[in-house]
């Protein structure tokens, strides 16, 4: 009987623990699903009123200057139309580039964080190129519909991205779409996070490495001129995957227009070797910018 008695307590100990267990997961649940994500809602719509002011925009741009006043580490704003992208950027003044990663630009804690420009980044005198960076989240808001990209209408729809900063307003051109690792048990890094270049040559074989790797072949042209902005975020091809885009700056002059009829599917993008391991396949033949070029293979490059 007495074991009767202690066998019925300890199911009760159970069936109380697994309740606790229940409720604690589902509010977990409800709290990531549902009220983080209003919130992170809730106030990015706080910051478009601000920034494009309180009446609905009738322009792709608004006031940065407004947004200043709230907090001097908002650099920017990128927009890529008909998206959820719609953001201000921020950089820290600090030399710490993940300051905004996990907070908002009011400076508060945040899963969602902010987008954010990498703190080697110079805006006032431009950098080559230009980083940011956002977390891929469920709901598809902050960077999350750049894994959209790797369909070939989607890029059709959105060809450009509007990024204009503290210093110009500027529109800008995709260039390339491509996934690629950050662990070096999946092959060997690609280097994307180049800020600046040791000269025109080496700027040339960056644009070459990040056009054979693209999942889009983009009817865009490229010189050695030309200045860069990276968006990159989180991809789940393989663990601690990236999904980056690549756009150049629309020239002075130059018409804002992408003829999207002529981009195709890249056949054969270059991968990392884990995702052959993973999913089959051969990497491309690669020769190098100078011979490809020499043998007339590289309809994107403009000599200025």
């Amino acid at each position: 009987m007495k074991f009767l008695k202690n066998s019925d307590k300890l199911r009760k100990i159970i069936f109380a623990l697994s309740t606790i267990v229940f409720v604690t997961s589902l509010a977990i649940i409800i709290n990531l699903c549902f009220i983080e994500p209003h919130k992170n809602s809730e106030t990015m719509r706080e910051i478009e009123d601000v920034y494009y002011g309180d009446e609905e925009a009738e322009t792709d741009r608004g006031n940065l200057e407004d947004l200043l006043a709230i907090n001097s580490d908002i650099k920017g704003w990128i927009k890529i139309n008909d998206t959820l992208i719609n953001y201000p950027v921020l950089q820290s003044e600090d030399t710490d580039s993940t300051y905004y990663l996990y907070r908002n630009y009011k400076k508060n804690s945040s899963g969602f964080g902010s987008i954010f420009l990498d703190s080697l980044c110079d805006i006032d005198e431009p950098s080559k190129n230009l980083i940011l960076y956002g977390h891929n989240m469920r709901d598809g808001s902050m960077f999350g519909n750049l894994l959209k990209y790797d369909k070939l209408d989607f890029y059709k729809e959105h060809p450009t991205i509007i990024f204009d900063t503290t210093a110009e307003q500027a529109d800008w051109k995709i260039i390339s779409i491509f996934k690629t690792n950050t662990l070096e048990s999946q092959g060997e890094i690609f280097n994307y996070l180049k800020i600046d270049f040791a000269n025109d040559e080496d700027f040339l074989d960056f644009i070459y490495d990040v056009k054979i790797r693209s999942l889009i072949e983009t009817p865009v042209d490229i010189s050695r001129n030309d200045s860069l902005i990276t968006l990159s975020t989180c991809s789940y091809e393989l663990d601690d995957f990236r999904t980056v885009v690549v756009a150049r700056k629309v020239r002075e002059g130059e018409n804002q227009g992408v003829a999207v009829q002529n981009a195709v599917l890249n056949e054969n993008p270059l991968m990392p070797k884990g995702y052959y391991t993973r999913y089959g396949g051969e990497p491309p033949e690669i020769n190098g910018f100078e011979k490809d070029l020499a043998d007339g293979k590289l309809n994107w490059y403009i000599d200025p």
